[in-house]
């Protein structure tokens, strides 16, 4: 037997299940072929056991609902817009676009899905106009939502009764606390970090103190290199502070030795090694005999680094001593018109 080919060439079949109703023991299943495709339907058998769970399927980018098909083919949608998922609401369907064409999920509502994310509420009240009616409305999308409920503003009411006189540190903007203490001759100052007022030492000079003439232990012929001329005791301050030191006190050398100079100090603590907070150069000539005292240290000073600052709540003494700056000849204090005066400057 000799068979005669039909069709000598490569086509792409397609089969069709056809479902089979009155479920007949055989059936007849045509084939359809068209240039280089042909289409074979054969009877739909009975559904076969759930298969292997399949791999994940690429992420959708939900893109919410939209009215019909014509709505969502009027997007001009291209491959950028591949993995894009929509509702079509009139056919209660998913919509995916491939980047080619559109794929649609019959099925794909009806089951509840995941949780999804909890909605964290917040919400305020608006005054509205007087008469107005009551409002509310939602601001924003899950889970971020301001619930907004506005009210009608009520007629202004009578003048209230006066009320008490209050303190200044229980004010909303004022911080008094274990850290932030009030202190004798503090004032407010605004924290910018902390957003309020807090207390701080006055920035105002404290005091005077001050040595007067009479205390002065001077004298003439003195052979001394270093003397104590002095002495004043500060009382304890609520804040840290320095000292600032201004006066005058008479010195002169010997007249018939011009070679030596002595200059008036002021120490913090100790006549000797205590910090160095004022001084006055003396000078040889007998022309001008006395030394001005005005604040100085023996080392640079920076708000940043400071020095001869006294601890809150300490007592402290400050020394006023002459000291033989160059030479070996003698020479004299003298206590009429000395004196001087201490401040104490917060720091």
């Amino acid at each position: 037997m000799t068979e005669n080919p039909v069709f000598d060439d490569d086509i792409m079949i397609t089969m069709r299940a056809v479902a089979d109703s009155v479920g007949l023991p055989y059936t007849v299943n045509p084939v359809e072929l068209v240039d280089r495709e042909a289409v074979v339907e054969v009877r739909e058998g009975p559904a076969g056991p759930p298969g292997p769970e399949g791999d994940r399927a690429w992420p959708w980018e939900w893109q919410g609902d939209i009215a019909d098909v014509d709505a969502l083919r009027a997007l001009g949608l291209t491959t950028a817009d591949a993995r894009k998922a929509w509702r079509v609401v009139s056919d209660n369907a998913v919509y995916f676009w491939t980047g080619m064409e559109f794929i649609a999920f019959g099925n794909a509502f009806g089951k509840r899905g995941q949780r999804g994310p909890a909605s964290r509420m917040t919400g305020s009240g608006v005054a509205g106009p007087a008469g107005s009616a009551a409002t509310a409305q939602l601001i924003g999308e899950a889970p971020e939502q301001h619930l907004e409920i506005t009210f009608p503003r009520g007629e202004v009411g009578d003048p209230g009764e006066p009320g008490t006189v209050g303190r200044i540190q229980d004010s909303a903007d004022v911080l008094v606390d274990a850290d932030h203490l009030l202190g004798q001759n503090f004032v407010l100052s605004w924290d910018a970090a902390l957003q309020k007022f807090t207390p701080v030492p006055s920035p105002r000079l404290m005091g005077p103190w001050a040595i007067g003439q009479g205390q002065f232990n001077g004298g003439s012929n003195l052979d001394d290199a270093h003397r104590v001329l002095a002495s004043i005791t500060i009382p304890a301050q609520p804040m840290a502070w320095q000292p600032v030191v201004e006066g005058i006190v008479g010195v002169a050398s010997k007249p018939t030795d011009q070679s030596t100079a002595c200059h008036i100090e002021v120490r913090l603590g100790d006549p000797k090694e205590g910090d160095l907070v004022g001084l006055g150069v003396g000078s040889p000539a007998t022309t001008f005999p006395v030394a001005m005292v005005a604040p100085a240290f023996a080392q640079p000073v920076s708000p940043e680094q400071p020095l001869a600052v006294v601890p809150a709540n300490r007592t402290v003494t400050l020394y006023v001593v002459v000291r033989r700056a160059y030479g070996t000849g003698r020479y004299t204090v003298g206590s009429h018109g000395a004196q001087i005066i201490v401040y104490a400057r917060p720091v």
